[in-house]
């Protein structure tokens, strides 16, 4: 914060000397009589301050001093609006307003421009008043501080006795003069006329007059040259007469006159000889084309229709410049051109297009184009009623055409229905057989697969029914190698004994057997222990897992 604290004493500081400093230079240009001169040396600060802000943009010390210099100048007045500019903007809307501003500027700034707007705003007729007397005044002001226009008015002033002023020819002779040699070509003018006529002590002169007049014309007094040319253009047919006619017309008409120009072309086409009219005239003509008139365009293309062979095509450039700025003639002969061009045509373009200039040029008042306008619209509203009809023609053949297309499609989409709808018939009847088929073949499998369930469940009761009846004969086998005596029993008993009864037997046998068992239980758990075979059953499995 101290930092910045000091920076903005040494700101404000410098703001005070850098102010004083302005002023001080203010004054002394005003003392000097030349504002122009401070604006310029604002000028340069600006740009000095800009160069220095670019150079040393990361030092922001001497970015905020460039800066205040800126704030200074502008405070000072050098980006302000004059009083000069400020009358000009209030002189169209408020004269009075604007007038103060003008006098305000003369007498402050010493701004002779702003004294001789004042002048002009102040005068009112050429009676003696005091609005007259304040704007001679002004204009003398003006025209002490070399202000060339406020001195030709205050001569031409004395020259003709008006403004509010007695006439004066040697002071209006003398004010001419000295403001024709500062370079205003209207003062030599001025000087001239009153070398022609004389007055005062001023003896007629016409060689000094035509002098002065040529003096005036070479300043840039256009009046003049056309004046001079004027006067020569009486003997135009004479070598000097042309030679002085053409070098001030021509410096009018380069001077911005276009109306001389047109003139000193006109002049050329119908004095000269046919192979030097064009030549000689066309620069004029188009000069006087090119700023806006319609009637020069015009001449120049009659001029090269006229008098050069095989011209009609370039003339067509010009007549149709001429054309758009509604020069009747001009579109007249432009629909002659193109008729010529194309002939007994039948084209329905063509046709409007030569209609179109024909017509144009009728509308504005050509009457000798408006039969050809008119047996044109004829032609074109038959041309138009014929491709109507071949419209119709085509349009109800694109109709029939359309209909049997889309009857063609309609059958060919019926077509692809039924092709459709069979190609999926049939797939639907290949899909149930093939379904039949695996249905067929699944339940045949199934039949095969029972049956050899079956058949192996035959094979497996009889495989356990094997199994048991050898499991028996072992267990007999045992019973008959570990028990010879009960053998002998049963050997006696098997044979028959025709006293004894059956039943009685089977239940001996039940009792021996019951009491074998009893009797030998050792056996039986050897007999336990003994490894089994497998069943069927478990065969039948293991041979569907394999």
């Amino acid at each position: 914060m101290r930092t910045i604290f000091r920076i903005m004493r040494k700101i404000f500081s410098g703001i005070s000397l850098f102010r004083s400093s302005v002023h001080f230079f203010q004054y002394f240009f005003m003392f000097a009589e030349n504002i122009d001169l401070f604006r310029s040396f604002c000028k340069i600060m600006r740009s000095f301050c800009g160069v220095f802000m670019f150079k040393q943009e990361k030092k922001m010390r001497k970015n905020i001093v460039c800066m205040t210099l800126l704030a200074l100048i502008a405070f000072a007045g050098c980006g302000s609006v004059s009083l000069f500019e400020k009358g000009n903007a209030a002189r169209e809307t408020d004269k009075v307003k604007a007038r103060g501003y003008y006098e305000e500027a003369c007498e402050k700034e010493n701004h002779f421009e702003a004294c001789h707007n004042a002048a002009v705003l102040w005068q009112n007729g050429d009676g003696i008043s005091e609005e007259n007397k304040k704007a001679r005044e002004l204009f003398k002001k003006a025209c002490d501080g070399k202000f060339d226009e406020s001195c030709f008015i205050l001569a031409d002033m004395w020259a003709n006795g008006k403004g509010g002023v007695y006439k004066d020819t040697d002071s209006a002779f003398n004010l001419y003069k000295e403001t024709c040699e500062r370079g205003l070509g209207k003062a030599c003018r001025g000087v001239g006329q009153i070398y022609a006529k004389g007055g005062g002590s001023i003896a007629k002169s016409v060689e000094k007059a035509k002098e002065y007049f040529a003096l005036a014309c070479d300043k840039g007094d256009m009046k003049t040259c056309v004046d001079l040319g004027q006067t020569w253009s009486k003997k135009f047919d004479e070598a000097e007469g042309y030679e002085k006619t053409v070098t001030f017309w021509g410096k009018a008409c380069d001077g911005g006159m276009l109306d001389i120009c047109e003139k000193l072309a006109d002049m050329i086409v119908a004095t000269k000889e046919k192979e030097e009219k064009v030549p000689l005239s066309k620069g004029y003509y188009e000069k006087a084309c090119d700023g806006g008139s319609k009637e020069a365009c015009y001449k120049l293309a009659r001029a090269m229709v006229d008098n050069v062979e095989g011209a009609d095509g370039e003339a067509q450039a010009y007549y149709k410049k001429a054309c758009d700025a509604d020069h009747a003639e001009s579109c007249y002969y432009i629909g002659v051109y193109l008729s010529e061009a194309y002939g007994e045509t039948r084209e329905l373009d063509k046709l409007r297009e030569m209609h179109s200039f024909y017509d144009k040029s009728c509308k504005k008042g050509f009457e000798a184009s408006c039969s050809s306008a008119n047996s044109l619209q004829a032609s074109i509203a038959e041309q138009e009623e014929e491709i109507r009809k071949q419209e119709e023609e085509k349009r109800l053949a694109e109709e029939e055409a359309r209909k049997e297309a889309e009857r063609l499609a309609a059958e060919e989409a019926e077509r692809e229905r039924l092709e459709r709808e069979k190609a999926e018939e049939e797939e639907r009847r290949a899909q149930e057989e093939f379904k039949r088929q695996q249905e067929e073949e699944a339940r045949e499998l199934k039949r095969q697969q029972e049956e050899e369930a079956r058949e192996m469940k035959r094979q497996r009761e009889e495989a356990e029914r094997e199994a048991a009846e050898a499991a028996a004969a072992e267990e007999d086998e045992e019973e008959e190698e570990e028990e010879p005596a009960p053998k002998k029993k049963v050997s006696k008993k098997k044979a028959p004994e025709p006293e004894e009864d059956e039943d009685e037997i089977d239940e001996d046998e039940e009792e021996e057997e019951e009491e074998e068992e009893e009797e030998e239980p050792a056996p039986k758990k050897k007999s336990k222990s003994k490894p089994k075979k497998k069943s069927a059953e478990e065969e039948f499995d293991d041979l569907f897992d394999d």
